[in-house]
């Protein structure tokens, strides 16, 4: 463990206010309206040996990348790196030089392989200390935990490089910190996503004194379905554009695309009109599918119910998750065994025998069966070969089929899907959302 630093005995400790940066030893950077490009230029740095070993994905940095360009900053540089505090403290100066923002997160745990803040005190070339400030909130924490005994190993989180200013957590142990490196403001904030969101938060209230004159660009984005990326670009020549507006096009696993355009209100407008008009054909009125159905069905007082096999719940858990989804969402079923099929769904057992499980038939008489066992207006069906094993001639893995029934009848589509078990899951849910809205926007 690493031994806790004295307070000088010539100089009393005082201890840091969780307010941001008003002291007046530490003036915000003297960046000015028009200042230059580093003047906006926002960088991200994501640390922990868990990231650069593939044992967890980085959602932080994508959250941070949206809160910085909402707030008027260029992000030009995302970077992980491992629990070397060598390596931290490198990474800190490279991403620091030029940019007027840095964010990092991850690393102000209590343990002796979290050193983002032993790295920043390096990098600053002065002193750790304990924050009395940050130690009575630790202690504080633990006691509306109802813990009696607040482990010493947590005096580590009270460590702060003199200089820097806390960012208070009151949704953990960890503080933050906030410092001026080189021509550069860095935060540090936990890698626990809600505790790094909370913090953003608090670093946003300053945000004007640290980086004056920022100006969030406008971003509006339009989303469509049903037709892939090539298609897209052959119907809107010449409006992707690397500036003035900036327009780019993202595949989404969950089957839509998403044209986004970045620029002044007036080059967003226009472009993004043009967009509408060239993908009218294919647009979504929400930002994907799940949400499109949510919007379509509760406007029109439709409900929907779901029997799933392959896809194990995931069509119903794409729905779910939209807020309003209770306003149409109207029954599931995971008939993944043959027999719940025949008992629950009514599919007959000599259409299975005859077909196979994996079949449009099948497919058909469970949308069919799901409507008429819930009542439903509409119903949609999943069977296929998720894989690694279940595969024959006829349907190797991969093969999925999706079926939708409603009062007008039912339709089967079979798609064969590349990919380990949970993208084949993944994306017939996703042709299974895809089926539903063609459905209700054509009837067909």
């Amino acid at each position: 463990m690493t031994p806790r630093p004295r307070a000088s005995a010539a100089r009393p400790q005082r201890p840091v206010r969780p307010v941001l940066p008003t002291h007046a030893a530490r003036p915000v950077p003297t960046v000015r309206r028009g200042a230059g490009p580093a003047a906006r230029i926002g960088r991200i740095l994501s640390i922990g040996d868990e990231l650069i070993l593939g044992r967890c994905i980085d959602t932080n940095a994508a959250h941070i990348a949206r809160w910085m360009a909402d707030h008027g900053l260029q992000v030009d540089r995302v970077q992980q790196v491992g629990d070397s505090q060598q390596r931290i403290q490198a990474a800190m100066a490279e991403a620091a030089d030029g940019a007027a923002l840095v964010i990092c997160s991850g690393g102000l745990g209590p343990t002796e392989d979290d050193r983002t803040r032993h790295a920043l005190a390096e990098a600053m070339g002065v002193a750790l200390r304990e924050d009395a400030a940050s130690w009575r909130d630790i202690q504080a924490y633990f006691a509306r935990a109802a813990i009696a005994r607040v482990p010493d190993v947590n005096r580590r989180q009270a460590l702060l490089p003199q200089g820097a200013r806390i960012i208070r957590n009151d949704q953990g142990t960890a503080p933050g910190m906030l410092a001026r490196l080189g021509t550069a403001w860095l935060a540090c904030t936990p890698g626990v996503p809600h505790e790094m969101v909370a913090m953003l938060d608090t670093v946003a209230k300053a945000l004007p004194r640290l980086v004056p004159g920022l100006r969030p660009a406008t971003i509006r984005e339009f989303w469509c379905s049903g037709l892939g990326e090539s298609t897209a670009q052959e119907l809107i020549p010449g409006l992707l554009t690397e500036r003035d507006p900036q327009v780019g096009i993202t595949v989404s696993e969950a089957g839509h695309l998403t044209l986004r355009v970045v620029g002044t209100p007036r080059q967003v407008a226009t472009r993004h009109r043009a967009l509408a008009t060239a993908l009218a054909a294919y647009a979504l009125p929400c930002a994907g599918l799940a949400p499109s159905l949510v919007q379509w069905f509760s406007a029109h007082a439709r409900t929907l119910s779901v029997a799933e096999s392959c896809t194990c719940g995931q069509v119903m858990a794409a729905l779910g998750a939209v807020p309003g989804a209770s306003q149409m969402l109207h029954e599931g079923l995971l008939s993944y065994a043959e027999a719940v099929k025949v008992r629950r769904l009514g599919v007959p057992q000599a259409l299975i025998r005859r077909h196979g499980v994996v079949s449009e038939a099948v497919a058909l008489a469970m949308a069919e069966g799901m409507r008429a066992f819930s009542g439903a207006d509409c119903s949609l069906a999943t069977t296929g070969v998720a894989g690694p094993g279940g595969a024959t001639a006829d349907n190797p893995v991969g093969t999925v089929w999706v079926a939708v029934a409603d009062a007008a009848g039912s339709r089967a589509r079979r798609h064969h899907i590349r990919g380990d078990r949970a993208r084949v899951q993944r994306r017939a849910a996703s042709y299974a959302l895809q089926l539903a809205w063609e459905r209700v926007m054509t009837g067909t």
